[in-house]
């Protein structure tokens, strides 16, 4: 099949549109949005991870009330929407929508002492 296109025509062909797919797969991004104390002080590096699904355009939510499981509270909260949660979205028209939550517990308080030196050596 010879594809012929005069000096100011665009030429397209057929491996056009699965480029484009392909190229936007390798830059998929992402949004972040994070939530933290001033005083943020994470009992942990890592985070927690828990994963939410809304049905039918957010009338179902599933779970509706995650528990974190922190005995003296949050310290930070993430919340992630990648390319194929949005993707998901689309492609099911708003009936499934994904998204991703991480979070961190803070820090038991300390007992108000002084901070301990370091050993001499």
């Amino acid at each position: 099949m010879t594809l012929s296109c005069g000096p100011k025509r665009l030429c397209f062909t057929p491996l056009l549109p699965i480029a484009f797919i392909a190229a936007l797969l390798v830059v998929s991004g992402c949004a972040e949005q994070q939530l933290r104390t001033a005083d943020s002080d994470p009992l942990e590096e890592t985070y927690q991870t828990q994963e939410f699904h809304a049905f039918f355009w957010g009338a179902v939510l599933s779970p509706q009330v995650a528990e974190a499981d922190c005995e003296d509270g949050l310290n930070d909260v993430v919340v992630k929407d990648s390319f194929f949660h949005g993707l998901a979205s689309v492609i099911t028209l708003g009936i499934w929508m994904p998204s991703q939550v991480e979070y961190r517990c803070r820090a038991p308080a300390g007992d108000g002492s002084a901070f301990p030196e370091a050993p001499a050596q």
